[in-house]
This record gives C-alpha cells, sequence and structure tokens, in this order.
C-alpha cells in the first residue's frame, strides 16, 4: 500500500466506523423487530389454537342440537294432529309463531299472494301519507290488507284535506269465501316457515301423486 492510500484510508476510517456503528445499531434493531415478531406470532398461534377448539365444541353443539330438532320434528309429526281444519292450522300457527313468525310477516306475505294485493300503500293513501305503515309489524298490515280485500272498509273526509281516511269495518269472517281464505292464509304461512310436511297434500296434488305412483307400476 502507497503512502496516498494509507492517507485515504486514514481519512476514511472515521467514516467507515460510523457506517459501522450504524450498521451495528440497524442489526440490532432488526433482531429487535425479529424477536417481536416472533412472540406476536406464538400469541397468534395460542390465540388460532384457542379458537379453533371453540368452533370444534360449538360445531359439536351444533350438531347435537340438528339431532335434536330432527328427533323433535319427527315425534312431533308421529304425534301431531292432521292438520284438515282453519281451526288446526290457525292453533299449530299459534304455538309456533312465537319464534318463527313473531312479528307475522310470513302471514302477511302469504295474504298477499292469496290476495294479489302486492302494494298495500296504494290502498290508502292517507295512511300511507301519515306513515302509519312504515312501523307497523305483519299483524297490523294484515288487517287493512284483509279489510281492502273483503271490502270492509268505510271512508270518510278529512277535514280541509282532499284525503278520505280509511275506517276499517268488521270481516264477516263466517262466509265461506273468508274460511277458504284464511284455511290458505294459515297454509301458506306454515309453509313459508318451513312446516309444509305437517301440512295436508292439495287435492289436485294428491291425484296427482296417486296417478304417478299408478303409472310407475
Amino acid at each position: 500500500m502507497t503512502w496516498r492510500e494509507r492517507l485515504a484510508a486514514a481519512w476514511g476510517y472515521p467514516r467507515l466506523r460510523e457506517e459501522l456503528a450504524e450498521t451495528r445499531k440497524e442489526l440490532a434493531d432488526s433482531r429487535g423487530k425479529c424477536a417481536q415478531l416472533e412472540d406476536d406470532l406464538l400469541r397468534l398461534v395460542a390465540k388460532c389454537d384457542g379458537l379453533s377448539d371453540t368452533a370444534q365444541r360449538r360445531g359439536d353443539t351444533l350438531a347435537r342440537t340438528r339431532q335434536s330438532m330432527e328427533a323433535f320434528r319427527a315425534a312431533l309429526l308421529s304425534f301431531c294432529p292432521e292438520l284438515n281444519s282453519v281451526e288446526r292450522l290457525r292453533q299449530f300457527y299459534d304455538c309456533v309463531a312465537p319464534e318463527f313468525d313473531p312479528d307475522g310477516f310470513h302471514l302477511y306475505f302469504a295474504a298477499e299472494e292469496i290476495t294479489g294485493i302486492r302494494n298495500l300503500y296504494e290502498c290508502f293513501p292517507y295512511e300511507d301519507a301519515c306513515g302509519c305503515f312504515e312501523e307497523a309489524d305483519g299483524h297490523a298490515l294484515l288487517r287493512y290488507l284483509t279489510a281492502t280485500h273483503f271490502e270492509a272498509v268505510s271512508w270518510e273526509v278529512v277535514p280541509g284535506t282532499t284525503y278520505e281516511r280509511a275506517v276499517l269495518q268488521e270481516v264477516d269472517t263466517s262466509t265461506a269465501e273468508y274460511q277458504a281464505f284464511e284455511r290458505q292464509l294459515y297454509a301458506k304461512a306454515l309453509e313459508r316457515m318451513g312446516f309444509h310436511e305437517f301440512l295436508p297434500p292439495e287435492p289436485g296434488k294428491v291425484q296427482e301423486q296417486t296417478k304417478q305412483r299408478n303409472e310407475s307400476r
């Protein structure tokens, strides 16, 4: 090494020492971060194991619950009387509604399907403008729908407006038309709620099933 090279090396030594110190500091920081990441990884692995155990336990509970539900359903099918009347259909609906239709919307949507009245608000413009239907549950809506379908509504002019207010009358529930409607209503509501297997087949379907069985012989 010449004296020029030695002189250059001597001048560069402090800078090299600073670079070495910075490199050592960065290395120490990297090791600290690596150790922190390893700790985080261990915690996440432990958390993942805990969640996996929880998921397994809940899966087992869900499987047992489903098994119990199937057993209860089979027992109910065995002991349930045939739902061949409006009274029995209504009674069955009233038993399961608190869990499966607490707000009565299955019943209301079934009535929509039967009557073909899809937009109840157009039938009662004043009540709609007053916001009567905004927070109404299915039972309240069903009362309006049933009244308009069976023409059990009278109208009175609202003073100072061009609107007419609906006055709902009592529907005559003794007519054959209403009895047929109510039978369809509860049957369709129960079907919507998943209880179709408890319902007796419709007469047309019985004939179709009998025909299919005869043709398959």
